[in-house]
């Protein structure tokens, strides 16, 4: 699975995505700065693509931690191979890492399969579907990205007008777990998701069929939309599979990244995201928690986000579904 950011940049090519970048943002060329280095401290080694959003949950991670840690930043881009990972991590001699987006977290694997002994305890943060990461990450622990899907489709309902009772999902294989998980959350909520597997590389034809069988007897009232980069591709893909099927279906797009709610992406309708400070905030303390264990991260559960804001399309929901009267007050970013 690729990074939340790639996964952007490839499905938002229409709308002129920058690489590495969560929130469609463009990279800060600025150095960034650590704190100065202390004797008998501990040490936490930040891995991190050099993005806006990267920036700001490293920021308000390294607030929380400077005073007990040392800290050394590492920029990890598309030209960083897992040998110059590698090399730098045994130099630096880190008590434990900081893991941002799932091009890092591949690095870090690479690195554990390369080297003998006990892994690199790790706390891993803004990278999709750390759950079904972590099966191959021994002594890792971290934040999850994703929303349970439940809180989306439970806030899409109080936001509109139109009933959400039963919600689509393409998925692939591997998604299955997660899928299976998100649809017993919803039934808690009298929410019925109706899940179509797709192939492992699935085609458009695939996809346009996966969306079509949400016709007729299989009619939904909401479509979630995995962050997937097999589903959503690139901007053609999207342009030419998923428009004209979302437009047929007429239901609101839940997403999960906010580019693709974007007006540019005439796409999702509805979003709940992490907050970043706070998401960094709460990855410090994970790191204090396992740090006080032993560093033995894999001990430690992988937590949900703790903040999230809530992005709506408020030009779709007017025009297509309404706006229940009270609605703007749970909303925390229109987009018109």
């Amino acid at each position: 699975m690729r990074s939340l950011a790639r996964l952007l940049c490839a499905a938002l090519v229409l709308v002129g995505c920058a690489n590495n970048l969560p929130d469609g943002s463009h990279p800060q060329p600025a150095a960034l700065a650590d704190p100065p280095r202390r004797p008998g401290k501990a040490l936490v080694l930040v891995a991190m693509p050099d993005s806006t959003s990267f920036r700001t949950v490293r920021r308000a991670l390294v607030d929380e931690i400077k005073k007990d840690f040392d800290v050394v930043t590492q920029i990890v881009d598309a030209h960083t191979d897992p040998a110059t990972f590698g090399s730098r991590v045994d130099a630096a001699h880190p008590n434990c890492l900081v893991l941002m987006d799932n091009p890092t977290v591949k690095l870090y694997r690479a690195y554990q399969k390369a080297h003998q002994g006990p892994p690199l305890p790790a706390v891993v943060v803004m990278s999709s579907f750390l759950e079904e990461l972590r099966g191959d990450l021994p002594n890792t622990s971290g934040v999850a990205y994703e929303v349970p899907g439940v809180t989306a489709f439970v806030n899409l309902r109080s936001v509109i007008e139109k009933p959400v009772a039963r919600v689509g999902v393409l998925h692939r294989p591997s998604f299955r777990r997660f899928v299976e998980r998100q649809k017993a959350l919803a039934a808690k909520e009298q929410i019925t998701v109706l899940p179509v597997e797709v192939p492992s590389e699935p085609t458009s034809s695939d996809v346009r069929a996966a969306l079509r069988s949400f016709h007729g007897a299989g009619q939904i009232d909401a479509l979630w939309v995995l962050n997937d980069n097999q589903l959503l591709r690139d901007g053609g893909f999207l342009e030419t599979v998923w428009r004209p099927e979302i437009a047929s279906l007429g239901v609101p797009v839940v997403v999960g990244v906010p580019t693709l709610v974007s007006a540019e992406a005439r796409f999702g309708t509805f979003a709940v995201l992490p907050d970043l400070e706070p998401m960094g905030v709460q990855a410090a303390n994970v790191l204090f928690e396992i740090s006080e264990n032993g560093w033995k991260a894999g001990e430690h559960p992988v937590e949900l986000p703790v903040s999230t804001v809530t992005v709506v399309n408020m030009r779709q929901v007017k025009q297509h579904f309404g706006l229940r009267e009270g609605a703007a007050r749970r909303i925390d970013k229109v987009i018109e």
